[in-house]
């Protein structure tokens, strides 16, 4: 039976396993220096694991042992589960848009948003603090990857406008902070 499960063992006495094949197909790396500098003394280990497209929970630290093993299963990582050591700001949302206007000239905004192993199923606007919503589909995301997407806006008054941008996952959960984009609208 060929290898296809990859163990690793920490410092701490942890243990994950892993699917070789996935570890490939993601890049994953080990490793002990960052921009030519030991990861000790940023990351407080001899080494970490990095699996791009997951989140760091999965990113072990001070791997002491890798054994590459047979197993009947190969393992699935698990849902994604706020555990207290997770990124909390999800799903997350960034914009950026025209810093002028004109009131009744298309404005454009535009962003990305990702929620790690949840797609994004549309991005929510406000001109009006909050008080309402436009919501946006976005069929194009897919769960692991970046999401990133473009609008146009026709502004009907003018003054100084700050757009409340929040992204909505395929569970239907909002982004806990909206980013913000200022613009000043023209007459």
């Amino acid at each position: 039976m060929k290898k296809n499960v990859v163990l690793f063992t920490c410092a701490d006495g942890r243990e994950e396993r892993f699917s070789l094949k996935m570890l490939i197909e993601r890049g994953a790396i080990v490793v002990n220096k960052v921009n030519g500098e030991d990861v000790a003394g940023v990351m407080g280990g001899a080494n970490q694991l990095w699996i791009p497209g997951l989140p760091a929970k999965y990113f072990l630290r001070d791997i002491v042992r890798i054994e590459f093993l047979s197993e009947q299963e190969e393992p699935v990582l698990p849902d994604f589960v706020d555990d207290g050591r997770d990124y909390q700001n999800r799903p997350n949302v960034s914009a950026v848009c025209d810093c002028e206007g004109c009131v009744g000239l298309p404005s454009r905004i535009e962003g990305w948003a990702d929620d790690f192993d949840r797609a994004i199923s549309g991005i929510e606007f406000s001109v009006d603090g909050g008080v309402s919503w436009s919501f946006y589909e976005t069929p194009q995301s897919v769960p692991g990857k970046i999401t990133t997407w473009s609008f146009s806006w026709t502004p009907l008054e003018p003054g100084d406008v700050a757009m409340m941008v929040r992204a909505v996952n395929e569970d239907g959960v909002h982004s806990p902070v909206a980013a913000i984009c200022k613009t000043y609208i023209s007459g």
